[in-house]
């Protein structure tokens, strides 16, 4: 992992199309270089939210980064997620 300081609001800007109250709930923490994936964190949840620079979104798996759904994925580090 080559880790950057260079914030980047960039992807999570256009994921949620500028939804202010939103992105307001994230802190950038840090970009993967060699990825090209930014780690946003929820300040409530403390769970991290992973987008490409391409908007795509990941978990931490066992085998390093997987695709999953943007959608589901923002419910559940926002902690939304149905019970």
């Amino acid at each position: 992992m080559t880790i950057t300081t260079d914030v980047n609001w960039a992807p999570l800007e256009r994921r949620l199309n500028n939804d202010a109250a939103i992105i307001r709930e994230f802190m950038w923490m840090y970009s993967d270089e060699e990825y090209g994936v930014e780690y946003y964190k929820h300040a409530a949840t403390r769970r991290y939210l992973l987008l490409g620079r391409d908007g795509q979104c990941y978990q931490q798996g066992a085998p390093g980064l997987v695709k999953v759904e943007f959608d589901s994925e923002l419910r559940r580090v926002r902690g939304l997620e149905a019970h």
